[in-house]
């Protein structure tokens, strides 16, 4: 907890918080916790077993990622498409501030990148507990790799890319604090925030893609995103929209 004493200062007194200095997973920690109104927060040093999109590993070093997860608990009401791309720019908001970056992009639905390169990933878990939505929102930051972690992706980190790296107590708060306003916005608001500088920062724009969803074959131009968040498709049949990406290939 010592480690941890700076940044639990940081931190909303009003979320319940969990540190580790090694844990298999943060997001796993959350799913096994009992189920609480409150948000819970739980931040790790090291992940041994950090989860990634479809069933995929999150390779991260101990002290040269950042990693967290938040479970919070929404309407049963509330839709929930999106939710991923507001946390990815919640991400990019706190480094544009804390590191006077420029250039990030979100790749749908659930990466933050600079350039070709991964630097964020996010794990979105939910279920349904006595009528309301419990969200486990996982995050992983490259933060400062000693370039021996095994990623199977074009990977960069914070250190790479900013001129001064800010204190990794202060950045992972940011993160926090950007997450939970902007969630909360999208709760009563939806999408209607990010969809207004959603051209900004998305890295698929004008990409063409396959797309094997349903069972429907068709291909296409990204063309934004909807009111959902769901992906855009310009075919020559008019637009199709997406809304996972297990099935996209890139063309």
């Amino acid at each position: 907890m010592d480690h941890y004493s700076s940044l639990r200062k940081l931190i909303e007194d009003d979320i319940d918080c969990h540190f580790f200095d090694s844990l298999e997973s943060t997001s796993s920690f959350l799913t096994e916790t009992p189920y609480s109104r409150r948000t819970q927060l739980c931040v790790a040093r090291e992940q041994t077993k950090g989860k990634g999109q479809h069933g995929r590993d999150w390779a991260s070093q101990k002290d040269g990622s950042i990693l967290f997860s938040l479970r919070k608990c929404f309407s049963v009401d509330t839709n929930l498409n999106g939710l991923s791309l507001v946390i990815g720019m919640a991400i990019i908001k706190s480094i544009e501030a804390e590191c006077q970056l420029s250039g990030l992009k979100i790749k749908w639905p659930n990466d933050v990148y600079f350039g070709n390169k991964k630097l964020a990933g996010i794990l979105m878990e939910n279920n349904i507990h006595k009528g309301f939505q419990y969200v486990v929102i996982g995050v992983g930051v490259n933060y400062l790799l000693d370039g021996q972690v095994n990623i199977d992706t074009p990977w960069t980190d914070l250190s790479q890319i900013v001129k001064k790296l800010p204190g990794i107590d202060q950045l992972t708060a940011s993160f926090i604090k950007n997450i939970l306003a902007m969630s909360k916005d999208f709760e009563f608001n939806g999408l209607s925030g990010l969809l207004s500088e959603w051209s900004d920062y998305d890295m698929l724009k004008g990409v063409k893609i396959r797309s094997k969803e349903s069972k429907e074959v068709f291909e296409g131009k990204v063309d934004g995103i909807s009111e959902y968040g769901a992906l855009r498709i310009l075919t020559p049949d008019g637009f199709k929209e997406v809304y996972s990406s297990m099935h996209i290939e890139y063309i």
